[in-house]
């Protein structure tokens, strides 16, 4: 009897955990439906309405995203800072409209109607050296879309992390699959995953301006000291993979997916150099591609220290 009381009460604890990411997943398929059935001008009028609610009710992460635009745009006010932080919520909703637009779209729509490549003939410079790509994204724009169209031309994967619960993560695969990207799930095997891949002289793409899981390295970003990942520039020490920084910016109502050139990097013989120093080269790429439009960064979590009184709480 206690065994059975144990298991009821591990389950009732098991479903108060998933049951809010059951109810997102529900509402991202509902979304996805939405989105097929509307036009695409009402969808993406939608989502600013959203994007503005969301700043509006969700405090914390406005003051973090009001804190990265202090550090993108230093010559600005508060005004401009909050104008921009608004920008960036609204932006993060019109992406994931797009995002789930893709479910519906066939490989022309994407490739003639919404994204316009730029530099894609480094990726075939750099496949002619046999050791494969790893291409280089901050969270900007709309990776997915570029992806698409780069999946259905060269052999191409993303490491993303593994979303719970697993019918998210399902939903998610499944629709990047459909676009042509090919998915390593972050976890324990996903570094010998990602070597498999570029020794089979194929392409990588790695968000790569937040550590999210393993080591970090100390790199100067707008101004300050931040941890970024290791994993473009290791690769590139260790196994002379050439390391391609890409830029997926909305402008004029397309997706303008910008390639290389890719980084000069520095190999010395000591490990650790080399990639602090090949690291801080990717960081002052991502700068560049992060001014040109600073509401499409989509970091809305702390990678900076606060820097004396913020107003990022003021709407």
């Amino acid at each position: 009897m206690a065994n059975l009381m144990e298991m009821a009460k591990n389950g009732l604890e098991r479903v108060r955990e998933e049951a809010p990411g059951y109810l997102k997943y529900l509402l991202f398929r509902g979304a996805c439906y939405l989105v097929g059935a509307v036009p695409a001008d009402v969808s993406h009028a939608v989502a600013m309405w959203v994007g503005e609610l969301t700043y509006l009710l969700s405090r914390q992460k406005r003051e973090v995203v009001y804190e990265n635009m202090r550090r993108v745009r230093p010559e600005g006010g508060p005004e401009e800072w909050r104008r921009l932080a608004r920008g960036c919520f609204r932006e993060y909703a019109r992406y994931w409209v797009d995002f789930l637009r893709c479910y519906h779209l066939t490989f022309p729509e994407i490739f003639y109607e919404l994204v316009v490549p730029h530099g894609v003939e480094w990726f075939t410079r750099c496949l002619s050296q046999g050791r494969g790509a790893v291409l280089a994204l901050p969270h900007y724009g709309s990776w997915d879309m570029i992806g698409g169209w780069v999946g259905h031309q060269f052999p191409f994967w993303a490491v993303a992390e593994r979303l719970r619960p697993r019918a998210m993560y399902e939903f998610h695969t499944e629709l990047r699959r459909r676009m042509g990207i090919r998915i390593i799930p972050l976890g324990e095997n996903t570094v010998e995953k990602v070597v498999e891949v570029l020794l089979r002289n194929e392409m990588v793409a790695l968000l790569s301006d937040r550590v999210i899981a393993g080591a970090g390295v100390e790199v100067e970003f707008f101004g300050e000291k931040v941890l970024m990942p290791v994993g473009p520039a290791l690769l590139a020490v260790k196994l002379g993979t050439p390391v391609i920084p890409c830029q997926i910016i909305l402008e004029d109502g397309k997706y303008h997916g910008y390639v290389g050139p890719p980084l000069d990097i520095e190999v010395t013989g000591d490990t650790r150099r080399d990639v602090q120093v090949n690291t801080q080269k990717l960081a002052r790429v991502f700068e560049d591609f992060i001014r040109r439009d600073p509401t499409q960064w989509h970091m809305f979590q702390p990678i900076f220290g606060k820097r004396g009184p913020a107003s990022g709480g003021e709407r």
